[in-house]
């Protein structure tokens, strides 16, 4: 498409507005633009290089950057007008559409071009058809109106002499094939609707004539332009297709490892559940045993402290008779000291003493197991359950 027509048919949009453009810096759009009354025009070119050398030559009034954008030229909403004039050099149509839609805010207008994918065989990097670059635009803006760019060839009738009025304008197409698909799309974004002139001829400059020193005719120029586009295109898409195929093995090593990862993990859940379920029904089985367990052991240790009970009874008993006995005993060694010494009477003493402290020992021996046997059932009592079997056992 000619960048200067698209200048001439978008500067209503463009006079004493601020206009960025995204692009090829070397096209002449943004000094059109400039020349038609644009305030000023910032240019973002994807080739860094090629937008250094632009902007060592740029004019007054006209920027020139390196794509992406920075944050100091290119502030939210800071636009009026944003045209993005081929998509091919950009990586990402839609990273940089949220872009421009940022750039122009609520107020401004973008207006992207796109070479006709329909037309082109195979389509090519770049090109989109109506419906793509309508679904593309209109991501980012409520409003979208699609224009199409299509070659003409015709002459004018002008009526000669009448040049008060403005003369109204006909177009007719009958002589043409009819078959000719749009070279390009101009999708026309905004939040608040926009628009351009329905139907516009624009006049080009006339082509200089073809002369016989001429290798090939213009026609048979952009043939060949577009010829190699095409091979340019259906290369890089080779390539492409060689670096998928390349992947292909690796790819399907990954496939078959993640499946086998999942089978695996699908069966040890099944397992798992399995285990769950018979856990389950052990834990019902096993329900009426434990609570006969329970009665058993309440039973058994209310009996245990019964017996606990007696015991710690008789033993007081038994330690009240043993001070009782000693208390006598040592009554009985007094008498001995304070009586005259007889030896009859001294052979009694002492075999009476000798029983005593016989009768003594055997009251210690008693009380000594007595108080063995206290402990070892407090021990018993004490002692945890450590399984239903256990409890069975005892």
């Amino acid at each position: 498409m000619d960048l200067t027509a698209l200048a001439v048919y978008a500067e209503s949009l463009a006079v004493g507005r601020q206009v960025a453009i995204f692009g090829d810096a070397t096209l002449g759009l943004a000094r059109k633009l400039a020349d038609l009354g644009a305030r000023s025009v910032h240019l973002w070119d994807p080739d860094p290089e090629r937008a250094r050398r632009a902007a060592e030559q740029a004019p007054h009034g006209i920027s020139v950057h390196p794509y992406p954008p920075g944050d100091r030229d290119a502030r939210d909403g800071a636009f009026d007008l944003a045209i993005v004039t081929d998509l091919r050099p950009f990586d990402s149509a839609e990273a940089l559409m949220a872009r421009i839609r940022d750039l122009v805010g609520e107020r401004g207008v973008a207006l992207v071009l796109a070479a006709n994918g329909g037309a082109v065989p195979h389509g090519g990097p770049g090109s989109l058809d109506y419906y793509e670059l309508f679904d593309l635009v209109a991501r980012e803006f409520d409003e979208v109106r699609m224009v199409a760019q299509l070659r003409f060839e015709g002459v004018a009738f002008a009526e000669l002499g009448d040049e008060d009025e403005s003369p109204s304008v006909s177009v007719d197409t009958q002589l043409a094939d009819g078959r000719s698909p749009p070279d390009a799309f101009v999708a026309v974004g905004s939040q608040r609707e926009a628009r351009l002139d329905p139907y516009a001829i624009i006049e080009l400059a006339s082509l200089p004539p073809v002369g016989d020193d001429q290798q090939e005719p213009a026609a048979a120029r952009v043939d060949l332009e577009e010829m190699r586009l095409r091979a340019e295109a259906v290369d890089r898409e080779l390539v492409d297709l060689r670096r998928q195929a390349s992947r292909l093995p690796e790819l399907e090593q990954a496939a078959r490892e993640q499946a086998e990862a999942r089978r695996l993990e699908a069966s040890q859940m099944e397992q798992l559940a399995r285990r769950a379920e018979r856990a389950e029904q052990a834990a019902s089985a096993l329900g009426p045993d434990l609570e006969r367990v329970q009665e058993a052991h309440t039973v058994e240790l209310t009996r245990l402290e019964d017996a606990l009970r007696e015991r710690a009874r008789a033993v007081r008993l038994l330690e009240a008779e043993v001070e009782r006995r000693a208390r006598m005993v040592h009554e009985l060694v007094e008498t001995l000291d304070d009586a005259p010494a007889n030896p009859s009477e001294e052979d009694g003493l002492a075999e009476e003493n000798a029983q005593l402290r016989h009768k003594l020992d055997v009251l210690a021996l008693e009380l000594a197991r007595r108080e063995a046997d206290a402990q070892a059932a407090a021990w018993a009592v004490a002692e945890p359950r450590t399984s239903p079997e256990a409890d069975k056992g005892r």
